[in-house]
């Protein structure tokens, strides 16, 4: 039994955000890039569509209908049937994953700022199979590879490395058919990547109301191969959004609403995951935040919203900060999200390792979050009230002044408690004997034994050699 969420909205506020949302498409609607295949779509399925300006208006019942569609429940598919993930978690918590996209690595050893490489990725990789609360990966942009198909070589080489289930995140329209091809090759064929999707595919609207071709084709090929989308909504309030966060929740709710159109007038029960992924803009600097007290709050709301108003699994940053250093600043941030992503009742919770508003990522970061997350699990889940766990027994036979510490029902449940990896307990005596080490040096050490064997998660040798073909195919291709 899992314990209720808090919520911002009363019921009758849920009902007037959604009724607003809905009025914003029926009467005002969004304008997507001219492309005659997705207008054929929704246009058959009782959208209005303006061909000559590209303006799209959603009737509310042509969009109820489409909400009807979109499946409550579904699975993010993995190379193993461990690692498959039943969205919403069976245990009523959430999944985890990590940064997408960062283009920076901070050294475990020195702190130090580069680019990121795909050995680095790789054995990212290597480090998040060995963490349990780290549930699937998102690939990092990598500097030493083409450009024009990092996108392609990036999940090249997850696939080869994790046997988790990969956020793809495609970098053009181009790469997208080569993105599903790799999935299929991992899966077995088209049909088995249907059947057990080891990948979803990101959409994303920037522009507010605004669609571009690229994330329409994203939608299209990724509905017709039967891949889970992760609809994103990107709003930076005072930025691409209003600067009041109701405006932002409102705004964000739409985007999310037009692309889960798209993908069910492509195809009908396509699954979709709602992500308003919130930011905020520094008034002084002009910077998108992300760990703001707005951006936060902002996230945190929206998800509450979609969730009550159109009952969609739900996807944000679940830790992240501003600062670009492992530091102080970092943790007091991504503590105060995490706590309230939870609380909100997020399906899966992103950002794990992430830092400078998720372009860069620190493996040292990683090992805390996934640590984190542990804990934020056991605090969401609810109680059971039944003798054992209301001791009754031992309490009502007990006499008064008794202690409990050599019961059996203490035995019996001494091991219950969470049991920190990186957090230390230590007495000082204790401590001052291990060494007095700090933290970063604790998780220094952890990281080294994490990396130090080999990895039990690499794909048979022959299915990566047909994933490299693919990629050297996409290289001819792609790159000029």
């Amino acid at each position: 039994m899992i314990g209720t969420p808090f919520s911002y909205f009363s019921p009758s506020q849920v009902d007037l955000l959604r009724n607003k949302v809905l009025e914003l498409l029926e009467v005002h609607g969004v304008k997507l890039d001219q492309h005659d295949e997705m207008f054929n779509l929704l246009s058959r399925a009782g959208v209005k569509v303006e061909t000559s300006t590209g303006v799209v208006r959603f009737p509310r019942s042509a969009m109820e209908n489409f909400l009807d569609q979109a499946p409550k429940s579904f699975v993010l598919g993995a190379r193993t049937k461990e690692q498959q993930l039943p969205l919403p978690r069976p245990d009523g918590t959430f999944y985890s994953r990590t940064n997408t996209g960062a283009h920076g690595w901070i050294e475990p050893e020195t702190n130090r700022y580069r680019k990121v490489t795909k050995e680095d990725l790789a054995g990212w990789a290597k480090l998040i199979n060995q963490l349990s609360d780290i549930n699937f990966i998102p690939y990092l942009f990598c500097d030493d590879v083409p450009t024009q198909t990092a996108d392609i070589h990036g999940l090249c080489v997850l696939l080869k490395n994790t046997d988790k289930h990969i956020w793809v995140q495609p970098y053009s329209r181009a790469s997208v058919e080569y993105l599903i091809k790799l999935g299929e090759v991992v899966a077995g064929g088209a049909s088995s990547l249907k059947a057990n999707p080891v990948i979803s595919m990101i959409a994303c609207s920037l522009a507010p109301r605004a669609f571009k071709f690229m994330d329409i084709e994203i939608i299209l090929q990724s509905a017709r191969a039967s891949l889970p989308i992760q609809a994103c909504s990107l709003p930076g309030s005072g930025g691409t959004a209003p600067a009041t966060l109701p405006g932002v929740i409102v705004l964000a709710a739409a985007e999310i609403l037009v692309m889960l159109a798209m993908a069910q007038a492509v195809r009908p029960g396509t699954p979709v995951v709602a992500c308003p992924i919130i930011f905020s803009t520094d008034m002084r600097t002009g910077r998108s935040l992300q760990s703001s007290v707005e951006a936060m709050k902002a996230a945190s709301g929206a998800i509450q919203f979609i969730k009550q108003a159109f009952h969609l699994p739900t996807h944000n940053y679940g830790s992240g900060a501003d600062s670009p250093a492992v530091d102080s600043q970092s943790m007091s941030e991504r503590a105060m999200l995490t706590t309230l992503m939870g609380l909100s009742g997020l399906d899966i919770l992103g950002g794990a390792g992430q830092l400078e508003v998720a372009t860069a990522v620190s493996p040292l970061q990683l090992l805390v979050d996934n640590e984190v997350f542990g804990m934020l699990r056991q605090i969401l889940k609810g109680f059971t009230l039944n003798d054992d766990q209301l001791a009754w027994d031992v309490i009502t036979k007990g006499k008064p002044g008794d202690h409990f510490l050599t019961t059996p029902h203490t035995l019996r449940h001494c091991r219950d408690a969470f049991m920190p990896q990186n957090f230390t307990r230590l007495t000082r005596e204790a401590f001052e004997r291990e060494g007095s080490k700090d933290f970063h040096d604790r998780l220094r050490e952890r990281y080294r034994a994490l990396m130090a064997g080999e990895n039990k998660c690499l794909l048979k040798r022959d299915i990566a050699l047909e994933l490299d073909s693919v990629v050297q195919k996409a290289d001819q291709k792609l790159v000029r």
